[in-house]
């Protein structure tokens, strides 16, 4: 993976797109599995970006995470080439894009321990779903 760029979430009111892949790359979850993902992560959790408008949430990790990334049923992946919506410093309500986890201190997320819990979620999901 390349190294880390240093980072920080837009000034101001308003959401920006920025750049996957450089600073950061992104992965999106559904909320029935990032819900369940976010709480099995507990602290080891950095950032997490919420969009109201559907319910989803991005988790950042370090650039270049997301080349070696095992596919997961329902979970995106954002890499170079890919933009994210991000709210801005201290947003964390809408309208629009808000941090359920703000970026202090670490804002990324170990990639293993992030796949691992959506994994997880993803596979309660298909054992509820069978019964």
């Amino acid at each position: 993976m390349p190294p880390t760029v240093p980072w920080i979430p837009p000034n101001g009111t308003d959401s920006q797109m920025q750049p996957a892949g450089i600073a950061w790359d992104a992965v999106r979850a559904p909320s029935h599995l990032a819900r369940p993902a976010l709480a099995a992560l507990g602290d080891e959790a950095g950032a997490v970006i919420r969009d109201p408008y559907n319910g989803d949430l991005y988790w950042l990790l370090p650039p270049g995470a997301v080349t070696a990334w095992e596919p997961l049923p329902q979970v995106t992946t954002y890499g170079t080439a890919c933009y994210v919506e991000i709210p801005p410093t201290g947003r964390t309500g809408g309208p629009g894009p808000y941090w359920i986890r703000e970026p202090r201190g670490r804002h990324l997320t170990r990639p293993a321990a992030l796949h691992a819990a959506l994994a997880t979620a993803v596979g309660g999901q298909r054992t509820e779903g069978e019964s």
